[in-house]
Formats: structure tokens, sequence, C-alpha cells
């Protein structure tokens, strides 16, 4: 049985052309009865067209893109680094104790500011959730896709197979042929859009310990770096390599509408396109000359590189005797240490 559906009955008429470029046909117009759907069809052809005209005018196909074309979005999954926090270690060695106090009293100082600050000073505060905690500190040295199984295999069996002393330029003569930093001082991570006055993430800079050759840490660094690339491992990248031990970043901060801001002296007009979500920001220009010259610690041994994986666990909050609050626990998941040696 089929189901009859009464369909209108058209005058024949042998002058429709129809011109499929554009989504419409030459000559009278249809019958009222299907005038909404001839409508309807005419916006998704002429819809069809516009975006295929676009495209056309940005040099690209005029077909529909599939899933295929675009290509799946990657990102980011380990990164390898030096680092500087030590807890790899049964007890920390002196100066990576001397680090950790000082970076506890820094935390202590700057996210707690004195009560009753004015509105004009709010915008100097540095929102607490953006303080790294001290089990998270190392030295970036890039960022690698490791999208299955094999690939973390083969990038672990890789750091292994590695004499890591190849990189290290020879110390002074007769010096210390371990790898030694200082740090010292605190640094904003600017790009061409930022400024001081709406800092995101402040870092410290390290160097060679003063004892040592000057260069040594870099020169390790910059070639490891350009090994792994060109076997593969970690991702290129089109600009310099700046170590910095991060110490502050908001990126972890609940995002906030300026217009809500107490901090924001710009665009509160609701209305306005600047209203948008934005990631937090402060004022560093106080912070920053308070710890220009500030010594953290001097001749942190970095005797490892490390790949970790991206996103750093949370410790647990536990009271000390002295009435602080530290975190232990936390930091990033190392999958494979390379001594060098």
């Amino acid at each position: 049985m089929y189901n009859v559906i009464n369909i209108p009955q058209l005058p024949l008429r042998t002058s429709y052309v129809t011109d499929f470029r554009v989504g419409r046909c030459s000559g009278p117009p249809f019958p009222s009865a299907l005038a909404p759907y001839h409508g309807h069809s005419e916006r998704l052809m002429a819809s069809s067209s516009s975006s295929n005209s676009r495209a056309r005018d940005q040099g690209q196909s005029s077909s529909f893109p599939t899933f295929k074309d675009r290509g799946p979005s990657k990102s980011p999954t380990h990164f390898l680094c030096l680092p500087l926090h030590g807890n790899y270690y049964q007890t920390l060695p002196p100066a990576h104790l001397s680090l950790k106090t000082a970076l506890k009293q820094f935390t202590i100082d700057e996210a707690n500011p004195e009560s009753g600050l004015s509105e004009s000073d709010e915008k100097f505060r540095i929102p607490p959730d953006a303080f790294r905690p001290f089990d998270t500190l190392h030295l970036t040295l890039g960022v690698m896709t490791l999208s299955t199984k094999e690939e973390v295999e083969n990038a672990i069996s890789t750091l292994k197979s590695l004499d890591l002393s190849q990189f290290l330029p020879p110390a002074v003569s007769g010096g210390d042929k371990k790898l030694y930093v200082d740090l010292k001082g605190l640094q904003p991570f600017l790009n061409s859009k930022s400024t001081i006055a709406g800092c995101r993430v402040l870092y410290l800079p390290p160097t060679d310990a003063s004892s040592s050759s000057q260069t040594r840490l870099l020169q390790f660094s910059e070639a490891l770096r350009s090994h792994l690339i060109e076997k593969g491992i970690l991702t290129p990248e089109n600009k310099s390599l700046t170590l910095h031990a991060t110490v502050i970043n908001t990126v972890y901060c609940k995002r906030i509408n300026p217009a809500l801001d107490s901090r924001n002296t710009r665009n509160r007009d609701r209305g306005s396109r600047s209203n948008k979500i934005e990631r937090v920001q402060f004022d560093g220009s106080e912070v920053l000359e308070r710890y220009k010259d500030y010594v953290w610690a001097t001749g942190v041994e970095i005797d490892r590189v490390q790949i970790c994986r991206m996103g750093a666990k949370k410790g647990q909050e536990v009271v000390l005797e002295d009435g602080t609050v530290e975190v232990i626990g936390g930091g990033y998941e190392s999958i494979v240490d390379r001594l060098i040696e």
C-alpha cells in the first residue's frame, strides 16, 4: 500500500531553466502554493553561494571543508624541562631550601597585602590563585604532543638513550663540571599587546652561577632542544628560547568581566565591546621594582632533565608548626628523568 499525497498541479511551462549557481529559476515565478518553499531554498542556496564567494576571495576552495580538511587541533600533552623544585631528593639541598623559603615569604608578603587598600592601589594586588606552588618550579625547554602510547614510549626511550653531557659546554679551567644556576630579580612576560600595567605572568630569570662559566646553562638548553626538535620529539618553535621559572600566572585565576573589576579603570560601560570576560591582570610596576635585585637563591644545582605531563596536580594543604600553610604533594608528573652525567 502506498500513501497518496495530494500535490497541487502546476501549469506546464517549458521556459523554466534552473540556475543552480545562484539558486533561482529563470522565467515566471513559482505558483503561490510553493512560494514558502521557494523562498527557503533561495535563502539556503544564496547562503551557500555567499560562503563559496568568500572562500574564493580568500584563496580557498569553494567546496565545503571536511573534518579531514580542517585537521584535528592538537594541544601539547607534555613538556621538556629542567626542574628546580628538587622534590626528587630525600632532603632538599641548602640552595633548594633557600629558594623554597624565599618563595614562601614572597607569597606571604604579596598575596596578603595590608587590608583597606584604596581603589587606586587595588590594581597592584596580585590575585592569590596566581601564585605557583614551589613544587611546580622548572625551566621549560620545549613542548611536545604525544597522542599515542607509541609516541610516549619513543620520547622516553629517546631521552634515556642520550648522553646529556655531550650538550654541556666544558666548565672553566679547574671548575666544577656540574651545572649550577643563580636566581635573581623578577621579570614580566610581555608581548606586543601587553604592558607592565597589565601583567599576567612574572618569572625568575636564571643565570649561570657566579662561580662558573656564564653561558653553559643557555648553551646546554639550546643544544638539547635543537637535537630533540630534529628527532621529531619537540614541537618546532619560531622564537628564541627564554629560560624562565614562572612564579606568577593569572591563567589559574577565575576570569572576570572588566566592568565588574574594581581594579579596572577603563571601559566600564557594560555596553562596550571591552566587557568580554578576560584573563585577570594586574599592575606589576611596584612588585617588579621591589624585587628587581632580589636574590632568591644561588648555586642551585640542575642535575637532570625531565619530560612531564601537562597540567600540575593539586597538592594537599598542610598547616605547619609556625602556623603557615604549605602545599605538599603537588606539581607536574614526570614520565622520565635523565641525569646529566
